[in-house]
């Protein structure tokens, strides 16, 4: 039995990126697609040969033969969007981060445990091969010890292209229509003066607090936080170490972020490809100080997004949970809140 699919949204992540890949899967068939702008989404529908175009979500609620849906909106649609689908029987694949709030979060969770549906968030990194690989590694040296101790993580994001030239070769719909009005959901003791520059934190680098937490864990507390402008610096603790923990904006061709744990005798670092390369897996640097050796891997030639969308199907199909499920994605929005407000804490000191 084929899982059928409608998407909303008919942005680049869904044109680029959710749309292609999910076709590709011979388990799924693509039904519907929903998009306010009503040229766009037509436009896309028929580039895509998606059979029916629906201008809400709200308008597929009582439709009967959609499974499950793809939701790439702006994040503050997120919620309610969600929770409309959840509550009409529908599994959901909604974009990181899950909610721009963690009273929205966990009222997508409650939700979707409530109806027994699937609610997966879209942390692509947990499903590349290099990622996957270095995780293996170092759950296997902290039990070893073939390395020492880990003594700190350093966790750095300063973006740049995230692209990678993918529109040049997969040319992006658009159209004139105004995009749609989207007004703030901040956390409720928020001031709204602080809210553009949190959710630019949230949207972008909740993808490098869920690997943190992947590789070590819940931590323990936030030391420190601080933010000038959209630079931020923090330090999170570890019941045996710190993770620094650095994001900010840059201008670049390429793609600048890694997370680089340090051990007594070495280190392994793991950078990410820029986010929209296909089929290039994270590159893994292994150092050890007692053979005096660098060793680079890397993983299968596969698109970490593509495994994405088969895991969705998969779990679907097997009633499985999610490796990126909402329960998991509510503390990564839990823990940048924490962050945030501990930087407001220190600001008022």
């Amino acid at each position: 039995m084929k899982i059928r699919l409608a998407f909303i949204g008919a942005g680049i992540m869904n044109q680029l990126v959710h749309i292609p890949n999910f076709m590709s899967i011979s388990d799924c068939e693509i039904v519907a697609l929903c998009e306010l702008r009503e040229k766009l989404g037509k436009a896309v529908a028929a580039k895509y040969h998606i059979p029916r175009y629906y201008r809400s979500h709200l308008d597929i609620i009582d439709v009967k033969d959609i499974d499950a849906c793809v939701v790439a909106v702006a994040d503050e649609l997120h919620a309610p969007i969600v929770i409309d689908l959840l509550k009409s029987g529908k599994h959901v694949f909604v974009e990181k981060p899950i909610a721009t709030n963690s009273r929205d979060a966990k009222e997508m969770v409650k939700c979707a445990e409530k109806r027994g549906r699937i609610l997966m968030v879209g942390y692509m990194k947990r499903y590349d091969p290099g990622c996957r690989y270095a995780k293996s590694l170092v759950s296997k040296l902290m039990v070893s010890k073939e390395l020492g101790e880990i003594t700190y993580a350093r966790v750095h994001c300063y973006g740049g292209d995230w692209l990678g030239g993918i529109i040049g070769t997969s040319p992006l719909v658009t159209s004139d229509e105004p995009r749609p009005e989207v007004k703030p959901r901040p956390p409720e003791w928020m001031n709204l003066s602080e809210y553009s520059r949190y959710r630019a934190f949230l949207d972008v680098f909740c993808h490098d607090i869920n690997l943190m937490r992947w590789f070590f864990g819940e931590p323990v507390k936030i030391v420190y936080s601080t933010f000038h402008d959209n630079t931020h610096n923090s330090v999170i603790s570890y019941e045996n170490f710190n993770v620094g923990f650095e994001t900010g904006f840059i201008k670049a061709h390429f793609w600048d972020e890694e997370l680089k744990i340090y051990f007594e005798k070495g280190w392994i670092k793991v950078k990410p490809p820029i986010p929209l390369l296909r089929n290039i897996p994270a590159l893994v640097e292994v150092y050890s100080s007692q053979d005096r050796t660098f060793k680079h891997c890397w993983g299968k030639w596969e698109w970490a997004f593509k495994k994405e969308a088969e895991h969705f199907i998969e779990c679907i199909k097997h009633d499985k949970e999610p490796l990126t499920n909402g329960r998991d994605a509510l503390k990564d929005v839990k823990l940048m809140e924490k962050i945030y407000k501990r930087f407001l804490e220190m600001k008022q000191v």
